[in-house]
């Protein structure tokens, strides 16, 4: 219950220093490796310093949301409209468990709760006055799924669970982080 309160403590304050600094930016994307949809808002704060937030809609496997609010650190003293940058970001997710395990009946509950955090390094081109191209890389952990299997035994539950935690992270729960997003700044 902690975790949610921290989440939306932080996306509080980060629209109370939104409605202080009209200057941002928006950008996205679509990723067809593991199809999810990406839209980020990062508002200049002042200095080198940043904050936003990522929100992200998985298409595939464990669908839903995903909502990473982040703060940035700018390599330039005086600068946070381009160039390199530190990240780190908190991840909450709602998402649905496999359809195919659901509707088999083989697992109880239709939706579970991901938490995670990450660090990450990238780089802000400005392209003209607005154009925005980001790439960025890192690490983020995430909590695996929560299932509540149906009538099974103790060793089948946990080979269940091995094998959907091996399917996680080679998909959604994937550690490496690698963006690439287009925008607009304002």
């Amino acid at each position: 219950m902690l975790k949610p309160i921290v989440v939306f403590i932080f996306i509080f304050l980060s629209f109370q220093a939104l409605a202080q600094q009209p200057q941002g930016c928006i950008s996205g994307t679509y990723s067809t490796v593991n199809a999810k949809v990406r839209i980020q808002y990062e508002y200049l704060i002042e200095g080198q310093y940043s904050g936003g937030v990522n929100l992200n809609y998985y298409l595939l496997n464990w669908q839903g949301p995903v909502v990473e609010p982040f703060i940035r650190v700018y390599g330039k003293r005086y600068g946070n409209k381009e160039g390199f940058f530190a990240q780190l970001k908190l991840i909450y997710g709602n998402l649905s468990s496999l359809k195919e395990l659901y509707d088999g009946n083989y697992i109880m509950n239709k939706r579970f709760s991901t938490f995670g955090v990450g660090a990450s390094a990238g780089y802000k081109f400005l392209i003209g006055k607005d154009f925005v191209i980001e790439p960025l890389a890192g690490i983020r952990f995430l909590t695996p799924p929560q299932t509540k299997w149906v009538n099974i035994t103790s060793e089948q539950e946990a080979l269940n669970k091995l094998g959907e935690g091996i399917g996680w992270y080679l998909a959604t729960g994937f550690p490496l982080d690698f963006q690439l997003k287009f925008g607009y700044q304002f």
